[in-house]
């Protein structure tokens, strides 16, 4: 006699989606008749208060801590350095590089370590590396910091990504990475306010105002390492946070889900290089690439645009806070919309020109005021894609393998606009900074061709399977069905 789990509804119930044909309808659909919505609203919120609240103030920290270079900028950074020239733009350049290096093993080691242990160590290695810039005395000294920065940063951010995904369901991830993602516009909406703090005891015991800021900065990241180390959860198969029948019906609706049965199978080199092959994994890269440009100049440059409107070091900082309170604000809201109407096309395509409009009136017009406020439209809309594009391309493929290797990939490719975004601003070309901007509308067009393909594959494969031109696969043996993933006929792509 077997005994129903709290979180299922009456059989009778569950004996009409039994005759529901599957073929036509996402793996999920079986399971959400099964779902009593109270309990499986309860047992979510349990894993979201667990995961998102931690892993948001943690990369929170890893933004603050990347991009606070831009602030300590406006310190005195340059001249009591003997930094000239394209220093600074190398200093910013040189993180990106171990950065993209380092995503894929990061990834590869977290299946291998708990995620607290792993995260904890690059939390702490990072947090070290921002002190003792502060103790740098000339340009290398500056530029061997940003190297180790970059080392220990780069499995922070894909290893997040890549432990949220493991925990919901396709069309409830995007709410959940938009919310882990405002990270970056707290930190954007915060890093001017603590540039202007933190700065602000500029010359206080024969300390300059930049090195206050990689002191205070780096010392509250290396205390928050403890709190990876005793409170982030593992991946759900071992968890130990949730009773055993929610943890069973958490891996359970995982696997129906997706169509698959392989969640616990570990990332490895051959696994992830077989998945690079995939063009699904390719094309996160390219939609990431397109957001990061964007996103890492108005992260890194914003404050300096901001100067050339006439405005002082202090106002300059501090209005570089409101574009990124909205560009969260409404990424939220979009996420949740798009998870709702399991949708994430026409979101995607939208935000690309939102920010191109933006970028347009910052590079076109004269008057300050009004390239301030494309400034708005040029965050809101890059910042709507950032959580989307990699949502929408996990959505898309199945497998912790596959997923583990699209995150560090895509992640690692948006390194790259960091690159390109540290070499397209001099001074020089200074207000209009007309090749900086031109460059990212330019990667934007490449984003939402890239989208529309996506788009219209994913319509036009999922109409093949409606029609039952897919169904052959059914008639493979049963281990060769179980690794067909997102090739198996019940799976729907997302549009």
């Amino acid at each position: 006699m077997t005994t129903q789990s709290p979180l299922a509804r009456p059989s009778s119930e569950h004996s009409v989606s039994e005759k529901r044909d599957v073929s036509h309808v996402e793996a999920s659909d079986a399971i959400e008749e099964e779902e009593d919505p109270i309990e499986a609203k309860r047992v979510l919120r349990k894993i979201d208060w667990r995961l998102i609240p931690l892993l948001m103030f943690l990369y929170t920290l890893t933004f603050l801590d990347r991009v606070n270079i831009g602030n300590a900028r406006l310190w005195n950074l340059e001249k009591d350095l003997g930094m000239t020239g394209y220093d600074y733009n190398i200093v910013v350049l040189v993180f990106y590089i171990p950065y993209i290096l380092f995503e894929i093993p990061s990834n590869i080691l977290l299946t291998r370590v708990q995620p607290r242990y792993w995260i904890a160590f690059l939390t702490l290695g990072w947090g070290l590396s921002v002190t003792f810039a502060g103790f740098a005395r000339n340009f290398g000294g500056l530029l061997t910091a940003r190297i180790f920065i970059g080392i220990f940063e780069a499995g922070m951010f894909p290893g997040s990504l890549f432990l949220i995904g493991s925990w919901y369901k396709r069309h409830e991830l995007l709410s959940r990475m938009a919310w882990f993602m405002v990270s970056n516009d707290i930190a954007g909406s915060i890093s001017g306010l603590l540039g202007a703090g933190l700065g602000s005891p500029d010359g206080v015991r024969g300390v300059s105002g930049w090195r206050w800021i990689f002191f205070i900065e780096g010392g509250v990241t290396c205390l928050a390492a403890t709190l990876a180390f005793f409170f982030l959860p593992p991946f759900p198969q071992d968890s130990t946070f949730l009773q055993p029948e929610e943890k069973t019906w958490v891996l359970r609706r995982l696997r129906a889900d997706s169509s698959q049965t392989g969640q616990d199978e570990k990332m490895n080199v051959r696994g992830a290089m077989r998945s690079l092959r995939d063009w699904k994994v390719l094309t996160g890269g390219v939609l990431y690439l397109a957001v990061c440009v964007t996103a890492y100049s108005l992260s890194v440059f914003q404050p300096t645009v901001l100067k050339t409107f006439g405005w002082s070091s202090l106002k300059s900082n501090l209005l570089s806070t409101p574009p990124r309170v909205a560009s969260g604000i409404v990424s939220v809201c979009v996420g949740i919309w798009s998870d709702r109407v399991k949708r994430r096309g026409v979101f995607c395509v939208s935000g690309y020109a939102i920010s191109i409009v933006g970028n347009l009136l910052v590079m076109l017009l004269k008057n300050g005021n009004l390239r301030y406020m494309g400034l708005y439209f040029a965050s809101i809309g890059i910042y709507i894609c950032q959580p989307l594009v990699i949502a929408w391309c996990s959505n898309q493929v199945v497998g912790s393998v596959k997923r583990g290797t699209l995150t560090a990939f895509a992640v690692s490719c948006g390194q790259l606009g960091g690159i390109i975004s540290a070499v397209v601003y001099p001074s020089k070309d200074s207000p209009q900074y007309v090749p900086g901007i031109s460059t990212c509308v330019a990667f934007q067009v490449v984003g939402i061709l890239a989208a529309c393909n996506m788009w219209f594959w994913a319509r036009h494969e999922n109409q093949q399977r409606d029609l039952g031109r897919r169904d052959h696969l059914r008639e493979l043996a049963e281990d060769e069905i179980a690794k067909l993933g997102e090739k198996h006929p019940d799976f729907r792509y997302t549009l």
